[in-house]
C-alpha cells in the first residue's frame, strides 16, 4: 500500500514538474567547450585587446557550430546546450575569471582587436537571462 502511495506521488511532482515547465520554458543557450583535465567542462574563450576574456553564447546550436569550424577549433571542442542556471553557476565558478560576454557573435574568425556591440559584462548577461 504504501508502495502504491509513494508511487502516486512521484508521478503527481512528475506532473506538476512538466506542467511548471510548460508555463514557464527554459531558454537554452550554447557555447563552444571540450572537457577539462578536471572532467568538467573548459568553455572557449577569446582574450579581448585590453586583456580581459570574453565567452561567446549562442542562441542557437547551428550558430555556435558555425562559429568553431570558422575559428578552425580541434576535434576536441563541441556545442554544449547549457540553461541560464548552468550558465550563471559556470560564470561564477570555475570561469568566473571571464568578466564579459559576447552574444551570437558571427561565424568568423575573431581577433583580439575586434569591438562587438552585443559584448556585455558578465553581471549585465546573468541579468539579462535570468529575467
Amino acid at each position: 500500500m504504501t508502495k502504491a502511495i509513494e508511487k502516486d506521488s512521484v508521478h503527481s511532482v512528475a506532473r506538476r514538474m512538466v506542467e511548471l515547465s510548460a508555463r514557464h520554458p527554459v531558454l537554452l543557450r550554447y557555447v563552444v567547450a571540450r572537457h577539462g583535465k578536471d572532467g568538467g567542462p573548459r568553455l572557449f574563450h577569446i582574450l579581448l585587446g585590453f586583456g580581459e576574456e570574453t565567452l561567446p553564447v549562442f542562441s542557437s546550436w547551428e550558430a555556435a557550430q558555425n562559429f568553431a569550424l570558422a575559428n578552425a577549433l580541434g576535434q576536441e571542442w563541441h556545442v554544449r546546450e547549457s540553461s541560464a542556471g548552468e550558465l550563471v553557476s559556470l560564470l561564477f565558478g570555475p570561469c568566473a575569471g571571464i568578466e564579459w560576454v559576447l552574444l551570437d557573435p558571427l561565424a568568423r574568425r575573431i581577433s583580439a582587436g575586434d569591438a562587438a556591440a552585443d559584448l556585455m559584462s558578465r553581471e549585465r548577461f546573468v541579468d539579462y537571462i535570468l529575467v
